[in-house]
Parts: structure tokens; sequence; C-alpha cells
């Protein structure tokens, strides 16, 4: 353990800004998520949908991957000296980046996404009236008519 921290100790300081970098990008994707709640409560709908909920996790998981990404490199030029200041320069610009795409999405309007959510109950309107057998059907010909065209 003594070597470990004999090896970080001098980029202790690159580090924990890097740490604090991903806090705040959690904070920013955290107070998006709260405030998606609040708004879909103030337009009566009562229960969070797993969709929103989907869409953070996805986000999450997309702003993490490349943030790390960015500190890895920072911490790459910082350890071969080509950083010598300690500030990892691209996770600071890319954490700024997600934080400022985050509260514009907070102070988003919710009447456009409510259109999203009005196409998408139109849509399953639509594929209620639709033969699914007839659709079977049809692909099941389809892809005979490539094998024996394959086979010929």
């Amino acid at each position: 353990m003594d070597i470990l921290n004999e090896i970080l100790s001098p980029y202790w300081p690159a580090i924990w800004k890097s740490l604090i970098c991903c806090l705040a990008v959690l904070i920013a994707i955290g107070l998006d998520l709260i405030s998606g709640i609040r708004k879909s409560k103030a337009a009566g709908i009562k229960v969070t949908h797993t969709y929103g909920l989907d869409r953070t996790l996805d986000k999450l998981r997309k702003r993490f991957n490349l943030l790390f990404i960015f500190i890895t490199m920072d911490l790459v030029l910082i350890a071969c000296d080509i950083h010598t200041t300690m500030i990892p320069y691209a996770t600071v610009a890319i954490t700024i980046i997600f934080c400022i795409v985050e509260a514009k999405s907070i102070g988003e309007k919710d009447k456009d996404k409510g259109r999203y959510i009005e196409a998408a109950k139109t849509a399953a309107e639509m594929w209620k009236g639709i033969d699914k057998e007839e659709i079977a059907d049809v692909i099941i010909k389809k892809l005979d008519e490539k094998r024996n065209e394959k086979n010929n």
C-alpha cells in the first residue's frame, strides 16, 4: 500500500480534480432527473414511467464513458509531464460542456417531450389495427424467396 501511495502521491491533485468533475456531472444529471419528475407531476402525470429513468441511466452510461476517456487522457498527459500544472484540462472542459447540456435540459419546456409521447401513442394505436399474422406470412415468404435465389 505504501508503494502505491508513493507512486500516486504526485498525482493526487489531478486525481481529486477529476473525481470532483465526476461528481459535478453526477449532480447535474441528478438535478435533471429531479426536474423531469417535477415537470411530469406538474403536468398531471402521477406515476413516473421507466422511460425517463431509462433515459437517465443511458445518459449516465454515455456521459461517464466519455468522461473516463477524458480522465485517462489527462492523467496520461500529466504522468508524461506534458501537463505540469496538475490540472486535467480536457476533463474540466468536458465537465463544463456536460453541465451546460444538463442545465439546458432542465430549462427545456416539457411541451416538446409531450409531442413525442403523443406520437408514440398514435403509433401504438396503428399497430393494434395491423394483422400481425399477415406480416409474418409476408416475411416468411420473402425469406423463402431469398433462400431459393441463393440455392439457384
